[in-house]
């Protein structure tokens, strides 16, 4: 977390978490009695109102009980977010020491060494604020003047490489970090039962309710209050039995304790887990948990554990203790990341990983107080050992917690204009309010009868179950969805599913299947005058130089990090492969190795395994030479020997390679090195006179049809193998290693395509929607595979990027581009950058233009390469592959606003050799071109990605997987169309329930307005019917329909302010307005219509609410209700048709012969019971005519009218506001000759790229096609229109 403060205004703090980039503004407050006893009269006197309404803005109590103070005088801190009001927290306390506070932060915090020189001594004792936001606890430092977070704490022993030492730390030093840290402990603390009911109690929605019950009571309304009184207490109780259970679960999943061994003023003790801290020393061999409790670096012994829960691999992780050659590990701990570097994790053990193996070792790290004879190697044989370095809340499982507990907030424009609508339904009821308000006191009604009426017309307006009828639709999706394997933490994302234009796969484990077959070995051979000859697909044909030190078979048994558990290897599938083909097995605890780790010459290197070849093989040594089923000279397994690993260098995803060293028994004075990685780098690497002739050629050979490459290479450590003492292993360095090697072969992997991805992916081509792999593997690789899944579709063109030195017009070896970094320094003149070249994939003679991805023909003399690319140029039917370090170097290059990146960005369909992090900004370059993006992926390379994304989906069962949105038991991506799907059906039934909700509202409150005229409202038990026995079954039936069987191209609306929407629902209102004012009139028009009159006619509130119009404006509107279900229930081509909804037709059905029995068939019973007056059997039929006039208009407008007339309507506004404001402007002087524009300004036109906007013939197009023009369209979606081919390419 980096933090900043203003000098002059020390109640003021900036801080920011790294792992979410979350600015956040701390506000110092202190406590006022003056004003704390005027907001709590104000409350008193507003009868807790100033209270609930305070819950809601969270600024009264602030404003009038608080005051600014000092960071360090504070008794709140207010937490902001770009002015916004996040939480108040109370600031506590700590007793520690000035130094642990100087020595842990000065350094950590600002980097600066003054801070620490300038601290109080270290044995002063302090009292220090300290308050706790989103489970991140910060500690005032008093010489920063500042909040830090105590995850930032690095003790200064660190900085110097110096691990706690051997006698542990003090219970005085214990005592005082406890203090500073709290427990170690990840633990939710649950809520009462009592605050959560508070909590949702205070909800807006529920305090609606309750007003509005207490309208009702006060109209006598008791029944209907009773009924909806009873409903709300059911919703809050099935809402906290959820959220209790939710949270248990949560709780159960994070909090872990258990006991542990640790050392402490030089004796060992059992202690509880909680009471670890940063710098204790814990034992791991002999313990009984599994679970590690804590972040901790590994010190002595080594460790094999199951990081699933993390990252989502299963492969196990191997640990290693950190020695005095990688002693700078602790220097480089980055203790304000959220995650460590891969040269830092492979010593760590991770909270909540699960240790598959613990094996002791001799103590080789040099600690603060360990010995000289420690640090060589020659100490006693001790248990593995383990340093805390985080606990609780700032491990790596603790910010998974926080990010599960307070997920990334979600903007989605159907949440925004719900709320709008709401707000305009609010304004209607207010009109009504003033209109009826004074029609009323022009009755002579009494005061308190006004009020109580005004104040219902509110509640009728505003419909309270709106909100729960709305959700209802969702809720039903995450059902269906969880039937089919796939469970979401973020509901409201189903909706937002609904949009998404672009959906972007990792390769390996989602789009393929997870395993590899090793297909063969690629070998020099010298007969072949060096270059690689065929692929052997079996051990025993491997030829090699029977006088060479270097073996293939070595590099196979050897090169790798696998380890045995139960006897069984474990570790990355593609080097368990390896060591299966070369039939060699490793062994870690043999006579070998005792032996070597025993011998004085190997002082100081202790072997980590043995390879040894079968035994079946052990021949006599004159059967060495044989002759392969190609007729190659074969070295027979007979000539090989054990072979001891010394060293590993484990796979580095920046230099995409791993080594190790290793001695064979045979020759003691043969130490060779080994490296195995992508072909790029080890070719990088390699002594030039090595690399065949062929290199490139058999490369892209396998590559293009979609294998994945691993290159082979090694060379002998000579001098290491002359030298007196082979401890000089030890201290060999990487580069030392990793450098003129000679090339052995390639291993070449096939990777199968999972069955159901082409059929998928074909359905999400049909829907027009985007699709992208964004992978780590080769490129070439990438776009075979990407080709035979048909993620490309068959005829597009493929062009991969290559880095060529400026001014020339060689381009560097096939795919460059993805050496190391070193390709984007200067060239040997140092003169200029290299630059950006795309070749077909293919190999014709035709390339892109850097700066416009225009196809063009690198010889203008060839007739058929240059009419070859003015076609594709035409059509569009071709893409570009983007490399990780391409991608990273032009978006550095480059504006991330210029045109070369969103060409790329909307050219791109594979992204290879992307990294994590590359994946991640990758999917925010599309969300700011106006995607709504999807990823979907498995494993911890994904999870950046997954959270980034607007649809995250993984495909791992993981506890990581929890931080993306969506989870798929399904292991392939069926799951994608399948919640798309969804997605579409969930937000096409929240607009069909939004629009029957609010025309049910405005059919009421027009019932209510017309009734008022005469001061009558409708009864208890035609409210109770209408609301519970018509509208809420409807609303439910109505969410319950399914999704469309298919995708179509058209994503729907996701805007209730749109055209189309507005449109529709206005159009509705004005016909059952229509229909109901014509009833009203045509009631009263009867020669045996009765006006309603006082039954006390000194008293104007007497009149009773059953007579002639009641009745008539009551049985009209229950079809009305029942029609308005009826057009609204949107079936395809989102949702399935309402006939296949049988729960929905049952209740219609049900309905619509209860409403004509009651209408046709009077039954005395229930007139009474709904306060009917009975009316003659002609005006019956009326009625019914009169409703199914209005059901005839009101479909034939919904279907046929209100689409057609949306856009010419949505156009006459506009040009009645710009007559209005060219009005205006004419009134002022200004120049009135100024064409329509929807663009505020030019500078609005330039913005963002949005200049695509103006077409070529603006300044000449007609009024009525600028009419036609709008603002804000999603930017893809115009560069979509200006590239070619965009209309069919996707």
């Amino acid at each position: 977390m980096d933090d900043s403060i203003d000098a002059h205004n020390r109640c003021f703090q900036r801080a920011c978490f790294a792992e979410d980039e979350m600015p956040v503004d701390l506000l110092g407050l202190r406590k006022s009695f003056a004003g704390n006893a005027v907001f709590w009269i104000l409350v008193f006197c507003s009868a807790g109102l100033v209270y609930v309404v305070d819950k809601w803005v969270n600024v009264i109590y602030i404003n009038i009980a608080l005051k600014r103070s000092d960071l360090a005088d504070a008794h709140c801190v207010q937490v902001q977010q770009n002015g916004k009001h996040l939480s108040l927290e109370k600031v506590g306390s700590v007793n520690v020491t000035s130094g642990l506070v100087a020595s842990g932060f000065g350094l950590t915090a600002l980097n600066s060494q003054e801070a620490v020189e300038a601290s109080p001594p270290v044995d002063q004792a302090l009292r220090l604020p300290v308050f706790t936001f989103k489970h991140h606890r910060f500690v005032y430092h008093p010489q920063l003047d500042m909040f830090v977070s105590v995850g930032l704490w690095k003790d200064i022993d660190w900085y110097q490489g110096k691990a706690t030492g051997a006698l542990g730390l003090t219970q005085e030093q214990h005592a005082q970090r406890l203090e500073l840290f709290g427990k170690c402990l990840i633990d939710i603390r649950e809520k009462s039962y009592m605050r959560l009911l508070l909590e949702e109690a205070l909800n807006p929605f529920y305090v609606f309710q309750l007003a509005s019950i207490a309208i009702w009571c006060a109209e006598e309304y008791y029944y209907y209050s009773a009924v909806i009184f009873a409903i709300s207490l059911l919703s809050i109780a099935a809402t906290l039995i959820s959220t209790k259970r939710t949270m248990r679960k949560i709780r159960q999943m994070s909090a872990y304790t258990c006991s542990v061994t640790v050392v402490r003023d030089g004796k060992r003790a059992v202690v509880d887990s909680s009471d670890l801290v940063p710098g204790d020393i814990f034992e791991l061999s002999g313990s009984q948990f599994k679970t590690v409790p804590c972040e901790a670096l590994l010190l002595e012994g080594d460790c094999i554990v199951n990081e699933s829960m993390l990252t989502g691999e299963s492969v196990p992780e191997s640990k290693l203790a950190i020695t005095a050659v990688n002693s700078r590990v602790l220097q480089d701990i980055n203790m304000s990341a959220h995650t460590f570097s891969s040269e830092v994790s492979r010593h760590m053990l991770f909270a909540g990983t699960h240790l598959v193996r613990v094996r002791g070792g001799r103590g080789t790290y040099c600690s603060s107080n360990s010995t000289s004879e420690c640090a060589a190697g020659r100490g006693p044989a001790t248990h593995a050992t383990a340093m805390v370095l985080r606990t609780g809340f700032n491990t790596t499982k603790g910010m998974l917690v926080q990010s599960i507990l307070f997920p990334k907030p979600t903007s989605f424009k159907f949440y925004r204009d719900a709320f709008r609508f709401i707000g305009v339904l609010a304004l209607v009821a207010l009109v009504g309010f003033v209109i009826n308000t004074v029609n009323l006191h022009r009755l002579s009604v009494s005061a308190s009868r006004i009020v109580q009426r005004a104040f219902d017309l509110i509640t009728v307006a505003i419909p309270p179950a709106l909100p729960a009828c709305m959700s209802i639709g969702v809720a039903f999706a995450a059902s269906r969805l969880g039937k089919k394997g796939i469970f979401t933490i973020s509901p409201s994302r189903i909706n937002v599913a609904s949009k998404v234009a672009a959906v972007c796969f990792d390769k390996t484990g989602t789009l393929t299947e997870d395993g590899l077959d090793l297909l063969g070995i690629c070998v020099l051979s010298k007969e072949s005058e060096g270059e690689l000859v065929e692929l052997a697909p079996n051990v025993e044909d491997i030829s090699e130089q029977s006088d060479h030190p270097l073996s293939v078979l070595h590099a196979l048994a050897t090169c790798h990090s696998l380890n045995l558990v139960d006897n069984l290897p474990v570790g990355d599938p593609l080097e368990t492969k390896m060591l299966e083909f070369s039939k060699w097995t490793i062994d870690e605890d043999s006579d070998e190795l005792e032996a070597a780790s025993s011998n004085q010459k190997n002082a100081g290197v202790k072997p980590i395994l043995v390879a040894r070849p079968p035994s079946q093989m052990t021949l006599s040594s004159g059967d060495a030479i044989t002759e392969n089923v190609i007729g190659l000279p074969v070295v027979s397994r007979s000539s090989h020997k054990p072979v001891l690993v010394l060293r590993v260098f484990e796979f580095s995803s920046g230099l995409r390679r791993s080594s190790v060293v290793t001695l064979a028994l045979d020759d003691p004075s043969s130490i060779c090195a080994y490296v195995k990685g992508a072909p790029e780098s080890i070719k990088d690497i390699c002594r030039p006179e090595t690399i065949p002739a062929n290199f490139q050629s058999v490369l892209d050979g396998y590559t293009k049809s979609g294998r994945r490459v691993i290159a082979l290479a090694g060379k002998q450590l000579a001098d290491l193998g002359q030298s007196s003492s082979n401890s000089a292993v030890t201290q060999l360095a990487r580069t030392s290693v990793e450098n003129q090697l000679c090339f052995l072969g390639f291993l070449v992997f096939e990777n199968k395509i999972k069955p159901e991805t082409a059929a998928v992916l074909k359905e999400l081509r049909d829907a027009k929607i985007r699709m992208m792999m964004c992978t780590g593997d080769n490129a070439l690789t990438a776009v075979s595979v990407a080709r035979e899944c048909h993620l490309v579709s068959t005829g597009t063109r493929v062009f991969v990027p290559h880095f060529v030195s400026s001014g020339s017009n060689r381009s560097d070896s096939v795919f460059s581009s993805e050496k190391d970094s070193g390709i984007f320094k200067t060239n040997i003149l140092g003169l200029a950058m290299p630059r950006v070249c795309w070749k077909d994939a293919l190999g014709s003679n035709i390339e892109l233009d850097p700066s416009t991805l225009e196809p063009f023909a690198t010889n203008p003399l060839d007739a058929v390469a240059v009419r070859s690319a003015a076609d594709l140029a035409r059509s569009g039917c071709y893409c570009v592959a983007v490399t990780g370090d391409v991608f990273t170097h032009l978006f550095k290059q480059n504006s991330e606003h210029s045109d070369i990146c969103k060409r790329i960005l909307m050219r791109g369909a594979v992204y290879a050799r992307m990294s994590p992090e590359q994946k991640a900004d990758l999917i925010e370059r599309l969300q700011e071109i106006g995607y709504i993006a999807c990823f979907c992926g498995d494993g911890a390379n994904d999870c950046a990605a997954l959270k980034t994304a607007d649809v995250g989906i993984s495909l791992s069962e993981a506890e990581a997987s929890v931080a993306a949105p969506f989870t798929s038991h399904t292991k392939d991506i069926r799951c994608v169309v399948e919640l798309l799907k969804e997605g579409r059906c969930s937000i096409a039934t929240s607009f069909g329930c939004f629009k029957f909700m609010a025309l049910y509202s405005m059919i009421q409150f027009t019932s209510c307005c017309l009734l008022y005229v005469y001061n009558v409202n409708l009864s208890d038990g035609q409210y109770l019917f209408i609301d519970l026995f018509t509208i809420l079954p409807i609303a439910v039936c109505m969410d319950r329909s399914k999704p469309y069987t298919r995708l179509v191209p058209r994503r729907p609306s996701a805007s209730l302010t749109s055209k189309k929407v507005l449109t529709s629902l206005l159009g509705n209102v004005v016909l059952v307005i229509a229909f109901q004012v014509a009833v009203f009139f045509i009631v009263e028009a009867q020669p045996w219509y009765q006006k309603p009159r006082p039954d006390d006619p000194s008293d104007p509130d007497s009149v009773p609410n059953k007579c002639d119009l009641s009745t008539a404006l009551f049985l009209f509107s229950l079809f009305q209700y029942l029609f308005a279900g009826i057009v609204f229930n949107i079936g395809p081509p989102y949702r399935q048709s309402a006939f296949r909804n049988y729960t929905y037709l049952a209740v219609v059905a049900l309905l619509v012969a209860f409403d004509l029995w009651m209408l046709l068939a009077p039954v005395n019973g229930f007139y009474s019971l709904f306060s009917i007056e009975h009316t003659k059997v002609g005006w019956r039929f009326w009625i019914l005519g009169m409703a199914v006039a209005n059901f005839v208009a009101c479909y034939v407008g919904e279907r046929f009218i209100f689409p057609r007339i949306a856009i010419p309507l949505a156009k006459t506004l506009r040009l009645v506001r710009w007559g209005l404001l060219s009005t205006y402007s004419r009134l002022r002087g200004s120049d009135t000759n100024v064409l329509y524009s929807p663009f505020k300004s030019a500078a609005d036109i330039e913005h963002g790229g949005n200049l695509y906007q103006v077409e070529d013939n603006w300044e000449t197009a007609g009024l009525w096609s600028r009419l036609g023009y709008r603002r804000g369209r999603k930017e893809y979606k115009i560069l979509l229109e200006k590239m070619a081919g965009g209309s069919s390419w996707h």
